[in-house]
């Protein structure tokens, strides 16, 4: 069977095995029907583990196993105030007595934002705060290089997002994950499935992955930052560099990637800013008993439940990407951030709104 052999293959690369059973495929019939769906399933790797879970520990799962970053005693990193990869390295650098150097830019708040933002604070890490992401590319360019290895203070960078080619074959482990679930019938095969793009490589791995595994399933990736930074040559550059990583492993024969459709639409104000329709897809799951967050999971259901409205979708798969809540918000965090950033915070560090 392909992905039985696939994954054999792929479990030659070094790996901290964090991530160790397959995450569960939870039915949703109520919302399906609703929608106007056949099967509507979602893929719960909020609940992977090590703590919290999410997709991100899925890509450090295999980054933090090789050099530079499995040497280094500290990690740079760069993303918006409540970066959901930033968190997910604060909890490894505190199960490896690592240091991280956090480099963070500000986007709208909410309580998901403010929860990563409180623990990063909290954990192993020092915050460096900048007005924008475009301030933080003129002051840290190397954090956005892919080349680069070390930033300026000698600490190993993580890509953004997670996203490298070795960090995508977490991705394409969940898919060959998933492939399993379809052939022992948890499942049926999905026609397509759904995800938030942001730098894209949980889109890419999953596409390479399902492809893989012998499964016929578009991958849709709904955007959640701006369009510029969510092409679909950017995807098909990041499929390319990870099918040439695979064959360089050993991983044969690597077939094209799935087919990858692109939705904008959903990005509302811009990145870290909730809409509408988010609010409300992340009320429906609610509803289900499953927490949604508004900027990254909550657009991509409200994509979903928005193509399902308008026309019929077949069997569909919701890959919830996002770590589980709720986060402890330790007290006295806004103490350890930057002023410029507790004065930005307001009320959520005890002041007023500035």
């Amino acid at each position: 069977m392909r992905d039985v052999a696939a994954l054999r293959m792929i479990d030659r690369i070094p790996r901290l095995g964090w991530v160790v059973g397959p995450s569960p495929v939870a039915a949703l019939p109520r919302l399906a029907a609703a929608l106007g769906l056949d099967f509507l399933g979602i893929k719960r790797d909020d609940l992977c583990e090590p703590r919290h879970g999410g997709m991100k520990m899925r890509k450090l799962d295999y980054l933090l196993a090789a050099p530079p970053l499995s040497t280094a005693a500290a990690w740079s990193a760069a993303g918006g105030i409540g970066s959901g990869n930033v968190a997910a390295l604060v909890v490894a650098a505190e199960r490896l007595g690592r240091r991280v150097h956090a480099h963070l830019f500000w986007t709208d708040l909410s309580r998901s934002v403010v929860d990563n933002l409180a623990f990063i604070a909290s954990g192993p890490a020092s915050v460096r705060f900048y007005r924008s992401r475009l301030a933080l590319a003129f002051a840290r360019p190397s954090l956005f290089l892919p080349l680069r290895a070390r930033d300026g203070d000698g600490a190993a960078i993580v890509p953004l997002g997670g996203t490298s080619a070795l960090g995508m074959v977490g991705a394409v482990r969940a898919a060959l994950e998933l492939c399993a679930q379809v052939r022992a019938g948890e499942l049926p095969e999905p026609g397509r499935v759904y995800v938030a793009l942001g730098s894209g490589g949980t889109a890419a791995g999953l596409a390479v992955g399902l492809a893989l595994g012998g499964l016929r399933s578009r991958v849709v990736a709904v955007a959640v930052v701006e369009r510029l930074l969510a092409s679909r040559l950017r995807l098909r550059a990041l499929t390319a560099e990870l099918r040439a990583f695979l064959a360089r492993a050993g991983v044969a024969p690597v077939p094209p990637a799935a087919p990858i459709d692109v939705v904008h639409g959903h990005l509302g104000r811009g990145y870290g800013s909730p809409t509408p329709e988010s609010l409300a897809a992340c009320e429906a799951l609610a509803a289900e008993g499953i927490s949604l967050e508004p900027v990254y999971t909550g657009k991509a259901m409200a994509a979903l439940m928005n193509d399902a409205r308008a026309r019929r979708l077949g069997p569909v798969l919701f890959w919830h990407t996002a770590r589980r809540e709720p986060l402890p918000r330790p007290e006295g965090f806004c103490e350890r951030l930057p002023p410029e950033l507790s004065r930005r915070l307001g009320a959520h560090c005890g002041g007023g709104s500035r």
